[in-house]
């Protein structure tokens, strides 16, 4: 039997009960390196928990579709003999086919997911240059690294929300009457989602995860920074607070 370590429980609960001091900790080691490792890895999980999310979410959707084949060359080059009567294979193939729209909203989905997560970068950078922006406002003085790295910590919020508001969506959803969707009223139906009960419970998560988020860069901005603990909760407040309101 191994020898259990309290290390890892300890530094887990200074991160959620005093990030302060867990920034504290690792003041002299706060750099733009780590921080983009950070954030790669934070990215990756959170866009791997959208795929599962977003997978289960598209199984609810139980109708299907007619769609053009992509085996068939079409009439153009398949009528009256083909193209300098020469028939090209596949003619012989239907001009549609039917598709699950489960499956046809999987395959969009899947394509995005990469730029999702470059996304996630870019919304990333965008937030630590936001946040050292602001620091600098409020008189501190520390570097754009450390700025970078303390950025990336408040990325673990973000995965928590996302893992919590797609247990919601797939509850939701579950419930919801999506089996009769077509890909026409689609985009209506996940709108049906985000109102009433359902729209009001995403709304709450976002909100506690943007308090959480802002916890956490007050306590990483005060260390990395030096700024006195107001001006340090202001500007962690002000930047978790306008992804929630451009949402």
């Amino acid at each position: 039997m191994g020898v259990h370590s309290p290390e890892m429980p300890a530094t887990v609960r200074t991160f959620v009960a005093r990030p302060g001091e867990f920034f504290e900790r690792r003041a002299d080691r706060l750099s733009g390196l780590r921080g983009a490792g950070l954030a790669a890895a934070l990215s990756l999980l959170i866009v791997l928990a959208l795929g599962v999310v977003l997978r289960l979410f598209s199984r609810q959707f139980t109708g299907t579709t007619t769609v053009d084949n992509p085996a068939y060359p079409g009439d153009t080059f398949c009528e009256d003999g083909g193209v300098g009567g020469t028939t090209p294979s596949g003619c012989d193939e239907p001009a549609t086919v039917t598709v699950e729209i489960s499956a046809l909203l999987w395959e969009e989905i899947t394509g995005t997911l990469p730029w999702l997560f470059v996304g996630v970068l870019v919304v990333w950078f965008g937030l630590a240059v936001a946040l050292h922006v602001g620091a600098w406002l409020g008189g501190g003085s520390g570097r754009f690294g450390a700025t970078m790295e303390v950025a990336a910590w408040g990325l673990v919020p973000t995965a928590f929300v996302t893992a919590a508001a797609g247990v919601a969506l797939v509850s939701f959803a579950a419930q919801a009457d999506l089996a009769s969707a077509t890909p026409e009223t689609l985009l209506s139906e996940v709108r049906t989602l985000q109102s009433g009960v359902s729209g009001l419970t995403f709304l709450l998560i976002q909100i506690v995860g943007a308090a959480w988020q802002a916890f956490v860069w007050a306590g990483g901005l005060r260390v990395a920074h030096e700024l006195s603990r107001r001006a340090a909760v202001v500007v962690g407040v002000v930047v978790a607070t306008v992804p929630v309101v451009l949402s």
